[in-house]
């Protein structure tokens, strides 16, 4: 089940653009497998900002923290470049 979160979050990326970690808080979480990434829309009719972006760049990632259990991420590429941690799936 999704949990939204929606947080701001630094992530660290590959030369590709692939997420390779990211830090939650004072945890920091390091992807295995290869991230996928997928678009979405946005509700661009109810958001301010630029019309010309309506598509949102996610990447759902299978990370851990601290030889956690792993867990579902989707991690959000914000267009100012910033990130998001916007899902968590249990």
């Amino acid at each position: 089940m999704p949990t939204m979160i929606d947080q701001p979050i630094s992530v660290a990326v590959a030369p590709d653009g692939e997420p390779r970690s990211f830090m939650w808080g004072p945890y920091e979480y390091e992807v295995v497998g290869v991230p996928q990434a997928f678009f979405r829309r946005r509700k661009w009719w109810r958001e301010a900002g630029d019309l010309a972006r309506i598509d949102q760049e996610l990447w759902r990632v299978e990370a851990s923290c601290d030889s956690a259990e792993f867990r579902l991420y989707d991690l959000l590429r914000r267009p100012d470049g910033g990130w998001a941690l916007y899902v968590q799936w249990e």
